[in-house]
């Protein structure tokens, strides 16, 4: 996408590892107090479903350690509407998962296409339905200000994801990065 640059968005350099993924939740767990009520692992700052499958697995092991010994109550993980498939849904539901967020940005075809998106309106409603589905939490990200948005467009977004019901939804202002075609964009004016 021309906002994106998953280096800086996330401030790591190399992709996680069975070991980085053990270690963060297991620290973590021990900065919560006794009796948290509900404690999920994330996998955040990219497309999850987007690396390989093989990788998906070494990953989600690790968490699925800490759901099946109840020391966590979920998995999240976001990724995009096109990264979701019925191949992809039964992997990410052996493994555990409760909730997928999709970034979605946007549900104006001309702002998703401005934004080099790879995926429309509709696969955003397909990948919602097949989520839900599968009994798997939905959550939808929404980014206002892209490229060729309107407030009428971001009005006309929400109201399209509403009445897709999520369970959560986040919204996210565009922010201009150094290293995206966007903040290249912006420097030629």
């Amino acid at each position: 996408c021309i906002f994106c640059n998953q280096r800086k968005i996330t401030g790591q350099d190399t992709t996680a590892n069975r070991e980085e993924v053990f270690k963060v939740i297991e620290e973590h767990l021990k900065t919560l107090p006794k009796g948290e009520k509900h404690v999920e692992a994330a996998f955040f700052g990219g497309s999850f479903t987007g690396i390989s499958a093989e990788k998906q697995e070494e990953l989600l092991s690790v968490a699925k350690e800490f759901l099946d010994r109840g020391e966590i109550h979920g998995i999240r993980l976001s990724t995009r509407p096109d990264y979701i498939s019925e191949e992809i849904l039964d992997r990410l539901k052996e493994y555990g998962v409760t909730t997928i967020e999709l970034g979605v940005q946007s549900m104006d075809n001309e702002v998703l296409k401005k934004a080099s998106r790879g995926h429309t309106k509709e696969d955003v409603i397909c990948a919602s339905k097949l989520i839900k589905s599968y009994g798997i939490n939905l959550g939808l990200q929404m980014m206002t200000g892209l490229l060729g948005d309107t407030f009428q467009k971001s009005l006309k977004t929400s109201e399209d994801i509403i009445a897709i019901k999520p369970d959560t939804v986040r919204i996210y202002p565009t922010i201009v990065l150094e290293g995206t075609m966007l903040g290249d964009m912006y420097k030629k004016g």
